[in-house]
């Protein structure tokens, strides 16, 4: 993948990828090899989480490999890479989640042209926004289509049982907006926020104030009329700097 500076428009990825008419990128996982993690977690818009041994996706194929058998009005929202100690972490757009463990107990493993197994149940209009692997000492930082954002301690997400409603993690406001991401943060985490309009701004998941699940969240960033906030990501650099090697050891 070439290069571009941040201001460029890029080019269509499927000029290096083999794609489906109307098909999309749902994630992007880096993994330097297929024993990186035992696991590959699925996750769809209506709740269905399936997880699948990581090295069955090991092909060399231009067009891809099957990853899951969407059911009919379903689509892919989240992946991750995880283990049979973990727990996981779904949110859904009107601010519900749920945790539970990611053991061959409450999750089996399945093959790849499955659909999956329930992971969470929604009220009316409500969907799955995002998949996360739970990390002990961290926050779950969400933000709104308003630009209000929150942390809260990962340790106030009970661990439940797969396939129900969860709990609250945000006080709904039609006012400030829906959920419109989800992530796991620690005091050192950059996060970029990206609006409608192609704007970005940087902050540390430090400066972004601390608040129980049932609390609104406070204003993350100011938006131009008719801009709204689309979606926040970590900085991907802070990962790369992490594990490079140490040539002083």
């Amino acid at each position: 993948m070439p290069e571009a500076a941040r201001t460029a428009r890029g080019q269509h990825v499927a000029n290096l990828l083999a794609f489906q008419p109307e098909e999309r990128i749902a994630q992007v996982i880096r993994i330097r090899s297929y024993t990186d993690a035992p696991y590959l977690v699925l996750a769809t818009r209506n709740g269905l989480v399936k997880k699948s041994r990581l090295t069955e996706f090991d092909s060399n194929r231009s067009g891809g490999i099957v990853a899951i058998n969407l059911r009919d009005g379903d689509e892919l929202v989240g992946a991750v890479l995880c283990s049979a100690d973990d727990d996981l972490l779904l949110v859904s757009a009107n601010g519900q989640s749920i945790r539970f463990s990611a053991n061959d107990e409450a999750l089996r493993p399945m093959g790849r042209a499955t659909s999956g197994v329930q992971g969470m149940r929604f009220n009316t209009d409500d969907r799955l926004l995002s998949l996360n692997v739970v990390r002990e000492g961290t926050y779950l930082l969400v933000a709104t289509s308003g630009g209000y954002a929150k942390r809260t301690a990962i340790e106030e997400y009970p661990v439940q049982g797969r396939g129900g409603k969860g709990v609250l993690t945000v006080q709904y406001d039609p006012r400030r907006g829906k959920l419109v991401g989800a992530l796991i943060v620690d005091d050192d985490t950059e996060v970029y926020a990206i609006t409608s309009g192609g704007g970005v701004i940087r902050t540390a998941a430090r400066q972004v104030r601390k608040a129980g699940r049932q609390t609104k969240g406070v204003r993350l960033m100011n938006l131009g009329e008719g801009d709204t906030l689309v979606a926040i990501a970590r900085n991907a650099e802070e990962t790369d700097a992490a594990e490079e090697p140490d040539d002083h050891a």
